[in-house]
C-alpha cells in the first residue's frame, strides 16, 4: 500500500450476503464521505453504478468477480474498493434489542494486487444507558426502547463508526491519501524509520 500511493478509489456495489434489500444502499452512502475525509478521490457511487449497469454489470456479486483491471480501466481508478456485508441484523431477546453490522473491505490495486483488507463488526444495544433507580421504570424503559430499536433499527450511526474505526484505525487503516493534509507528514515520518 505504502509503495503504490493511490490517489483515487473506485468505490463498486456492495455485495449484500443477508435479507436486508436497504442494506448495501446504506452502507454505499456512507463510504465516500470517510474515504474523502481520508484523504482520497472518490468516484461518485451513483455514477458508477450507472455506468457498470450500462456496461452489463447488475449484480453486485457479478461485479466483485469482474477482474479488477477491467472495473479500474473503465473509470481511469488507481484502486477498487470491494465491501461485503455479512451481518446486518436488529435481534430482540424479550427487553432488549441489539444490532449489529458486519462488514469486510478489501481495496485491490488497478493491476490486480490487493493492497489492504480489513473485517469490521460492531454490535449497539440501546439499553446500555443508565438506570433511573427505580427497577419498575427502568424495566418499562428497557421494554419501550428495545420495541422501538426492534420496529425500527438505525443501522447508519453503527455504520458511519464501522467504517471510521476500520479507515482510521492506525495499526491497520488506510494510510493518508495524497489529498490528506497528514500525508506528508505520514510519508516523511514513515521514510525515517
Amino acid at each position: 500500500m505504502h509503495e503504490q500511493k493511490p490517489r483515487s478509489i473506485l468505490v463498486v456495489p456492495v455485495n449484500n450476503e443477508t435479507i436486508d434489500v436497504q442494506a448495501p444502499t446504506s452502507v454505499l452512502a456512507t463510504l465516500p464521505m470517510v474515504l474523502g475525509e481520508r484523504g482520497y478521490y472518490v468516484f461518485p457511487v451513483n455514477t458508477v453504478k450507472t455506468l457498470l449497469e450500462n456496461e452489463g454489470y447488475y449484480e453486485p456479486a457479478e461485479i466483485h468477480a469482474a477482474p479488477p483491471e477491467s472495473l479500474a480501466s473503465m473509470f481511469g481508478a488507481d484502486t477498487v474498493l470491494y465491501v461485503t456485508i455479512h451481518e446486518w441484523t436488529s435481534q430482540y431477546m424479550l427487553i432488549s434489542t441489539t444490532t449489529t453490522v458486519d462488514f469486510e473491505y478489501r481495496l485491490v490495486n488497478a493491476d490486480g494486487t490487493e493492497l489492504w483488507r480489513a473485517r469490521k463488526q460492531l454490535s449497539y444495544n440501546p439499553n446500555n444507558q443508565n438506570s433511573t433507580g427505580n427497577p419498575l421504570a427502568d424495566l418499562i424503559s428497557m421494554a419501550v426502547t428495545a420495541a422501538i430499536e426492534r420496529a425500527a433499527p438505525n443501522y447508519l450511526p453503527l455504520t458511519r463508526t464501522a467504517n471510521a474505526q476500520t479507515f482510521y484505525n492506525l495499526q491497520r487503516g488506510l494510510p493518508p491519501g495524497p489529498y490528506s493534509p497528514a500525508y506528508d507528514e505520514y510519508y516523511k515520518q514513515l521514510n525515517a524509520q
